[in-house]
């Protein structure tokens, strides 16, 4: 696993909270809240559904504990909770009417040109990764923002390692096509740019 974690890390800490141990719960909280929070910003773009999502990730998590069956890393099995629960508020907004673009992108002070430039450039690539197919936009999003393997996504998924691959690479030829980049230039960094 990459960032330090390893599988096993957790493992003591999910022991104790098996056995009723609240603290070692919040010691899980406080380890992974801040990579979750920070995939759920990316994905939403709004802090407010972000922290929400946050809070409903681990309440889930909290509640179906004893039901983790440890055939992936606590970590996989949180990312895979947090995931399903920004696709509901995706599918919420979209049948509600309510996805306004403008209104989900990362609000910043417009000081200077540089950074209306990059807002604009934000706005834009927020655009066309909502275009992707779902499964494409969420492996191009771990791999890009997240920096993920494709072990790692293909756990989080729950799919293959070939079929990550494959996500990810009919997702990137679909944002470069949108962004006017030819497709046989076979640079992987012309999507991910603007991402970070």
């Amino acid at each position: 696993m990459t960032n330090g974690h390893s599988m096993d890390d957790d493992l003591p800490l999910l022991d104790r909270c098996i056995e009723g141990d609240r603290e070692a719960f919040d010691e899980l909280v406080l380890k992974h809240q801040k990579p979750l929070y920070s995939m759920l910003y990316r994905m939403v773009s709004d802090a407010d559904d972000a922290a929400d999502i946050l809070q409903k990730t681990f309440v889930k998590a909290f509640i179906g504990i004893r039901g983790f069956e440890r055939r992936s890393s606590f970590r996989t099995w949180l990312y895979q909770i947090a995931i399903n629960l920004a696709k509901n508020l995706y599918r919420d907004r979209s049948r509600a009417g309510k996805v306004s673009l403008d209104d989900v992108i990362i609000r910043r002070d417009p000081k200077t040109l540089e950074s209306l430039i990059k807002k604009e450039a934000r706005i834009n690539l927020y655009r066309a990764l909502t275009s992707l197919p779902e499964k494409q936009r969420l492996t191009v999003m771990l791999r890009v923002q997240e920096q993920k393997t494709f072990e790692e996504i293909a756990g989080i998924m729950k799919c293959s390692v070939g079929t990550s691959k494959a996500n990810y690479h009919h997702g990137v030829q679909k944002l470069k096509a949108l962004f006017g980049e030819p497709e046989g230039t076979g640079q992987h960094t012309g999507a991910g740019n603007g991402m970070q």
